[in-house]
């Protein structure tokens, strides 16, 4: 095993490929819950899911909300970045998504937990069935191939009782367009719908919708330690022959339909269902001690989570041994649950997995998340592509010497990689270069050229990149200065502040030769601005950090 430990760093230097992948763009978020999840569609495209007070720069996009309140928002993007379609539930208390998923015919499913009242399809509204803002109450979303939101389901532990707080981790939808969604559910009485399953602390629950919106089933997980016990749920997968696997979380384990899974302190878990009634086949301990949306299944039916340990993790008949710190893993389980292979990935600083997806055609494995974090803030971004029988292939590392972590990532029929992260300070992600003076999301690209222009990676894909526009100085003090050179050059300059409020218009005049208008930042607080640049053919952004 310490070969293969030595070898994902071996692999960083020296391996080359037939046909070259890079970063095709990546373009930095103004909220780090800006993009909260992921997934590719039948289409070709991307659908992203997150949540933005005010405003929210996305791409070359600024999305607005015209609510007070946090925003949640479906977007559909092109292989290429450019915003294709956007869908908003407007004007919650509080609202997170977690999770995102794309069925056959281009509907969206979306979960998470969120509190107050949910505004869309122009004045239809949704309302927590909780009356405390401070406990969330779990929702499920369909959102059409056109756009609007078709339904709205929820899910909570009542009014009454300690640890009220319910949320969605994770969603899956399978061929028939059912739809099945994980979480952790705590109250008095545990009600979805007209279902009640009575009262939980910290449990994890698995349910099932139907395309219109109708439960199928639901089941709540019962932790065996009635004073701190756990049974969260993370992620969610289902395969072609109806099975649903779930992985999760648990505190001294848990029971469920007669099977008892006594687990240490805190641990992981893996555990099939049947899609058609909800019963609990198997389960099984796995390594770790976070229990996300670390999982995903193949065409064969196996399915393949990943984690974190530390030390020695027995895996079935394998064993993984961590290099030093705590190191991430990645393996595969059959139907049956028997480990087929597994994988550690790391070195001797504290490194983790935080998602996975698979590749229906060869069975390969891509892999993101932090390595090298150590105290003096030293974490990378990664990405790891594993071969179908856990070979490692490929470790790409996002270059600092700014700090980057990555969140979850999404793959399309052609195996390129769509991912959402954070990063601090200067980090370069292959030949696309971000720079921050505040911790900020990113989203990007990671595959084959795009054809056309798209291939100028550091533009944003923007049609005004053969302006050649320039802003500086970066930061700015007292004032900077937006340059312009060639024939479409923009026409007006509009400068917002965080929360999507103009602080600042200039109008550009056309001409052949270079043009310079400046802005006075005197008066403006220290932040981060965005600089929307209008032609008549584009528009175009810039961020632009003030720092007296």
């Amino acid at each position: 095993m310490r070969q293969l430990l030595l070898a994902l760093f071996l692999f960083l230097g020296f391996t080359t490929y037939a046909q070259p992948t890079t970063w095709n763009y990546v373009f930095p978020l103004t909220d780090l819950n800006g993009i909260m999840d992921v997934a590719t569609g039948p289409d070709g495209n991307t659908y992203a899911t997150g949540r933005f007070t005010g405003s929210l720069q996305l791409g070359s996009t600024l999305l607005t909300s015209a609510q007070p309140g946090p925003c949640l928002y479906i977007a559909k993007l092109s292989p290429s970045g450019q915003l294709l379609r956007l869908t908003k539930l407007e004007g919650a208390t509080d609202v997170l998504p977690r999770s995102i998923a794309v069925d056959q015919t281009g509907n969206t499913y979306v979960t998470g937990s969120f509190s107050g009242t949910l505004t869309y399809n122009r004045g239809q509204q949704t309302t927590s069935l909780l009356a405390t803002p401070a406990n969330g109450t779990v929702f499920l979303l369909k959102c059409s191939s056109t756009g609007s939101v078709s339904w709205v389901r929820q899910a909570d532990g009542s009014a009454s009782g300690a640890y009220r707080h319910c949320q969605g981790t994770a969603v899956a939808v399978d061929k028939a367009g059912n739809s099945y969604i994980s979480g952790e559910a705590s109250g008095a009485n545990i009600r979805f719908g007209a279902l009640a399953l009575g009262a939980h602390s910290r449990d994890g629950f698995l349910a099932s919708y139907d395309r219109q919106g109708q439960l199928r089933w639901a089941r709540v997980l019962t932790h065996l330690s009635t004073a701190f016990g756990t049974s969260k749920a993370g992620g969610v997968a289902v395969d072609e022959a109806g099975n649903a696997y779930l992985s999760g979380h648990s505190y001294s384990g848990w029971a469920l339909d007669g099977i008892v899974l006594p687990l240490p302190v805190d641990t992981d878990y893996l555990a099939r269902f049947d899609t058609r009634q909800g019963q609990l086949r198997w389960a099984r301990s796995t390594p770790g001690n976070g229990g996300g949306q670390v999982i995903a299944t193949d065409k064969k039916g196996d399915v393949y989570i990943g984690g974190t340990f530390a030390g020695t993790a027995a895996l079935g008949r394998f064993t993984l041994t961590s290099a030093g710190d705590a190191d991430g893993y990645v393996a595969r389980y059959g139907p049956d649950g028997t480990a087929e292979w597994a994988m550690a990935l790391g070195g001797v600083n504290y490194d983790v997995v935080s998602s996975l997806a698979v590749d229906q055609k060869t069975r390969k494995v891509f892999v993101t998340g932090m390595m090298n974090y150590t105290s003096q803030a030293t974490n990378q971004s990664f990405l790891v592509t594993l071969g179908a029988s856990g070979q490692l292939q490929r470790t790409e590392l996002v270059g600092g010497p700014g700090t980057s972590s990555c969140g979850q990532l999404a793959i399309d029929a052609q195996a390129n990689v769509y991912s959402f992260g954070v990063f601090t300070g200067n980090c370069s992600f292959g030949p696309v270069a971000l720079s921050t003076t505040a911790t900020q999301g990113y989203f990007g690209r990671f595959g084959r050229s795009l054809p056309g222009p798209t291939n100028a990676v550091t533009s944003h894909l923007d049609a005004l990149v053969a302006a050649e526009i320039s802003v500086f100085p970066v930061p700015a003090q007292q004032q900077f200065t937006v340059r312009l050179a060639g024939p479409d050059q923009a026409r007006q300059a509009v400068l917002y502040d965080h929360q999507g409020h103009i602080v600042a218009e200039r109008t550009i005049e056309p001409t052949s030769v270079l043009t310079e208008v400046g802005f006075d930042t005197t008066a403006l607080p220290d932040g981060l601005y965005v600089l929307r640049l209008v032609s008549s053919q584009a528009t175009t952004t810039r961020l632009v950090t003030v720092q007296h």
